[in-house]
């Protein structure tokens, strides 16, 4: 297919990236910034431009991947193309594309994406389209670039993205609170490393409830308080604390009972 890409982030670049290495031609990279589309431009072949009236309007797949806000006034801005029309956003609904093309549609991964990162992580593309035969043509597109390619409409792909920011931003801020509180302690955030990966890497095997350890899981009261005592200066973390122990022992507890 011959692409445009509306965008030079993150999704982007990876979608650019993924779509060359699979065959298809970039014609063209937009970005209002003119150097950041140059670069990503000259490493896919593409021509570049920072002007919206001069945005190819006849390729095969136009995919807007900008911000979920920035969206709807470049829509206004672009008028009618040709183009089967796409954006990449997991909140927002596949009619923030609608009127500007007959057939428009949805590519979101289902990835947490940095283009700086050459190693390209597993894609997960979920697809939506504002006819079967385009839903039919962007899954076609969506197989040669991602592993995983799901149909889903505007509230399966908002419960995956609600999904997504418990299992990704919610754990990522728990890390990153972790971090500092071990910095602050003197011990190494790194040694937790191998046990965060495994963790994450039984999951490929088994469920979560399946999985849990630790003191909450085992009703381990001793060792709670032990860990209450440490965290008498971490009010935040001492909540956070709190609330998962109560929660596991509760979760944990009714599935005892059945």
């Amino acid at each position: 297919m011959d692409i445009v890409l509306i965008g030079s982030g993150n999704v982007a670049t990876v979608f650019g990236r993924k779509s060359f290495a699979a065959g298809h031609r970039i014609v063209q990279v937009y970005n209002r910034h003119g150097s950041s589309a140059e670069d990503l431009a000259k490493r896919l072949g593409a021509k570049e431009t920072a002007a919206v009236s001069s945005i190819e309007r006849n390729a095969d797949l136009m995919i807007i991947a900008l911000r979920d806000e920035a969206i709807a006034p470049f829509v206004r801005m672009l008028g009618p193309v040709k183009s089967l029309v796409t954006h990449t956003a997991g909140a927002l609904p596949i009619n923030e594309v609608r009127g500007v093309s007959d057939r428009y549609g949805v590519l979101y991964p289902l990835q947490s994406l940095r283009k700086e990162i050459e190693a390209i992580p597993p894609l997960s593309i979920l697809v939506d389209g504002s006819e079967p035969e385009t839903t039919a043509r962007l899954k076609n597109f969506a197989t040669t670039i991602a592993e995983t390619v799901v149909e889903a409409d505007d509230r399966t792909r908002l419960q995956y993205h609600l999904a997504a920011t418990f299992v990704n931003n919610f754990t990522n801020h728990l890390f990153a609170l972790t971090a500092s509180y071990c910095e602050k302690e003197n011990i190494s955030f790194a040694v937790l490393q191998s046990l965060i990966e495994e963790t994450v890497m039984r999951l490929r095997s088994a469920s979560p409830d399946r999985v849990q350890t630790g003191p909450a899981f085992r009703n381990d009261q001793a060792t709670i308080d032990k860990h209450r005592h440490l965290l008498r200066e971490y009010p935040v973390l001492l909540g956070f604390y709190n609330l998962f122990t109560e929660e596991i022992i509760k979760f944990h507890s009714i599935r005892k009972t059945y």
